[in-house]
């Protein structure tokens, strides 16, 4: 695989990895670990200590050897198993260099995908990092690391500067990425996968993956996916092919035409998102994240409390 970390980075996307750093740790507060751990739940619990019954405590957990010993009850005490694999596969492609409101698609990917990374550590898990366009780019084993938030960053951003560098526009193959992930990742894990989701070719292996892990699609979205502007004649580079056209958005059927077939991409990818059973967070560059993270865990937390739940 290419090494992009291997790149000089500019001073302006040092100073703003480092500010994304410093943002990521006000951002990552107990609340939202809680959150995160309810709806990610460990393999398992184990026993840890016996200790005096209180009023208040379940009946149902009372050690009845334990209390007929000492005469007088006992419960015994369980603590969760935890330590779950994390890996987040983050989409470097050319599209993510996009965006038409707050800041472009790579920075609220950069964001999000070092908050999670912190949100796992936090709760004792393992993360690990991939990150990709039409190539796997870099790979990092899950594991416990106190540098992991700076990695992600560093190889997010350094990525998406190389291909700024380089004016590339590498497209996006999230089949390869999701083959790959199949592959290396041995033991069920938790999968997160930040990208545009413009690449189709997910359809081919997504199944196989969500089959064996726990994955969720953070789809990383943008106003002008849906609704073009009316903005005369403008000059359209599709990102990931390098393909340029002339768009006349003063048309009102160019237009509806637009809006018709992103709306059916749109469907298309939730329908196939829920065939797999696999989560779903829509994000906005223009709409704050953090928002849409607690209620995605909020949501995961009341399925599992619900008989039936995932």
């Amino acid at each position: 695989m290419d090494r992009y970390r291997d790149t000089k980075l500019s001073p302006e996307v040092l100073a703003e990895i480092r500010k994304l750093h410093f943002h990521t740790r006000q951002l990552a507060s107990e609340g939202i670990a809680g959150q995160y751990r309810s709806a990610f739940r460990g393999r398992g619990m184990e026993f840890e200590e016996v200790r005096e019954y209180t009023p208040g405590d379940d009946v149902r957990s009372i050690d009845w050897k334990v209390s007929a010993r000492m005469n007088q009850p006992y419960i015994k005490m369980f603590r969760e198993e935890r330590e779950l694999t994390v890996m987040i596969a983050v989409d470097v492609s050319g599209s993510t260099l996009t965006g038409t409101r707050n800041f472009l698609r790579d920075e609220l990917i950069a964001r999000v995908g070092a908050v999670l990374t912190l949100i796992a550590l936090m709760n004792n898990d393992k993360v690990g990092l991939v990150t990709f366009d039409s190539k796997l780019r870099t790979y990092h084993p899950p594991r416990k690391a106190r540098g992991a938030v700076w990695r992600i960053l560093h190889e997010v951003m350094g990525s998406l500067e190389a291909q700024r560098v380089k004016s590339s526009s590498a497209g996006t193959n999230l089949a390869d990425m999701c083959d790959f992930l199949s592959k290396v990742l041995k033991r069920r894990s938790i999968v997160f996968i930040l990208s545009d989701f413009m690449d189709s070719s997910i359809k081919r292996t997504l199944g196989t993956l969500s089959k064996r892990h726990d994955v969720t699609a953070i789809i990383a979205g943008d106003p002008a996916d849906l609704e073009l502007p009316d903005a005369g004649l403008i000059k359209i580079t599709d990102p990931e092919t390098d393909v340029t056209s002339i768009l006349d958005t003063s048309d009102p059927f160019i237009r509806r035409k637009y809006n018709e077939k992103a709306m059916q991409a749109k469907s298309e990818l939730r329908t196939l998102l829920a065939r797999h059973r696999v989560g779903r967070i829509e994000l906005q560059t223009n709409q704050p994240f953090m928002p849409m993270l607690a209620r995605y865990f909020g949501q995961r937390s009341s399925r599992r409390t619900t008989p039936g739940g995932k």
